[in-house]
């Protein structure tokens, strides 16, 4: 066994000191950047969701019936969305590439609105009742509409839905509602390269009203 002389054992101390005082640093500056490369992501990320968000009061006489709010997944949407919960969960090149994949896949096939309603009456937010009170419509600025494919209800506790949609409260339900890309009738998907805009449309004997997201804006 070596026997380290005074000197040497507190050369040898001394040098362990500065290695983990420097591992300490960069374990504090990668840390730093992450957070400062999440805030951008977390940034940019809330510029989009305002960007394809829209929000309306729907009344009957005086009497308010429906506060809804929508978002619009577009292409663009759906990266952001993508870039933020990628760095929120420091995913793998390998998970970022198969969520993205995905996400675009999505949005080659459908249209899709995440929204919010609240209702003064609870038994008249019901979206997703085959029977609802409601309709649910998407238009385009030629006239041609799109009935949904589905409409969901999604879980009111779930803490990313509210993360990621802050403008879902509590005194309101999510939906997630798609529509097909094409009309029964047309031949360009909708919205195409030539659309000016497009509307989700909400009808009922309680009161309409649209949401319209300019597309080249």
């Amino acid at each position: 066994m070596v026997r380290l002389s005074g000197v040497e054992r507190y050369r040898a101390v001394s040098l362990l000191k500065v290695f983990g005082l420097f591992f300490i640093f960069i374990s504090v500056l990668a840390s730093g950047c992450a957070a400062k490369k999440n805030a951008q992501h977390k940034e940019s990320y809330f510029e989009s969701l305002n960007k394809w968000t829209r929000g309306i009061k729907i009344y009957e006489g005086l009497e308010t019936r429906l506060y809804i709010n929508a978002t619009y997944k577009d292409t663009a949407f759906r990266e952001a969305y993508i870039e933020r919960y990628a760095a929120s969960y420091e995913l793998e090149e390998g998970q970022i590439r198969s969520l993205k994949e995905r996400e675009l896949e999505q949005a080659e096939k459908i249209n899709e609105f995440f929204f919010t309603a609240y209702t003064p009456k609870d038994e008249l937010n019901d979206f997703n009742d085959p029977s609802s009170v409601w309709k649910l419509y998407m238009e385009d600025d030629t006239g041609a509409r799109l009935v949904p494919l589905s409409i969901s209800r999604l879980d009111s506790t779930d803490p990313i839905l509210r993360e990621f949609f802050p403008y879902f409260d509590p005194w309101s339900s999510a939906y997630l509602v798609k529509f097909p890309k094409y009309s029964e009738t047309g031949t360009e998907p909708i919205p195409n390269p030539g659309t000016k805009a497009i509307r989700l449309v909400v009808t009922g004997i309680f009161g309409k009203g649209g949401l319209e997201w300019r597309m080249h804006e």
